[in-house]
């Protein structure tokens, strides 16, 4: 939650172009199913997207070195950028700054606040998305505290974490 919001301060406040990895998603669940890429909740959907996103971040630093006038940089958001695409793009020479936002005691009612895909859930279905991006929340704070990379956890205010992931992002570029 959050990975879109930072992603339009970025380039509303300094012009940093973007494109979310839903894109990505869905144009590989819908021109290469058997890859098995698809939108939701499953556990692999980020493994098996991290080639196509290293391809991807391949083209854009390509693109980025190619262009008469290219910005500094590009922006990658969505939950299939994870701390192991990050470290593989590191590992590539591609040149990569992340920050990973999470929420380790999202409630209830926060999520019924935010995403428009669960509007008109019951109530059981918003337990279990708030118990699942919750056990998220932690794996991920965990394998960033492993990478040394920048976890926010944004259940300590969410204005506040996305200000705080925005000045981390901004201090490594």
């Amino acid at each position: 939650m959050g990975k879109s919001t930072l992603a339009w301060m970025l380039l509303e406040r300094d012009g940093i172009p973007g494109c979310p990895t839903d894109a990505l998603v869905s144009m590989l669940g819908q021109v290469a199913p058997q890859h098995g890429v698809r939108h939701g909740m499953h556990l692999d959907k980020a493994e098996l997207a991290q080639p196509f996103v290293l391809a991807f971040l391949e083209a854009i630093a390509e693109g980025l070195d190619q262009e008469t006038d290219p910005p500094d940089c590009y922006v990658l958001e969505g939950d299939v950028v994870t701390p192991a695409v990050a470290g593989s793009a590191t590992a590539r020479g591609l040149p990569v700054t992340a920050v990973f936002l999470g929420n380790t005691t999202i409630t209830v009612e926060a999520l019924r606040t935010a995403p428009h895909w669960l509007d008109g859930a019951d109530d059981s279905t918003y337990r279990e998305v708030a118990s699942w991006i919750g056990e998220q929340s932690v794996m991920l704070r965990d394998a960033c505290a492993a990478a040394a990379l920048p976890y926010v956890d944004l259940s300590k205010g969410f204005e506040s974490g996305l200000e705080d992931a925005y000045t981390t992002l901004l201090s490594q570029v």
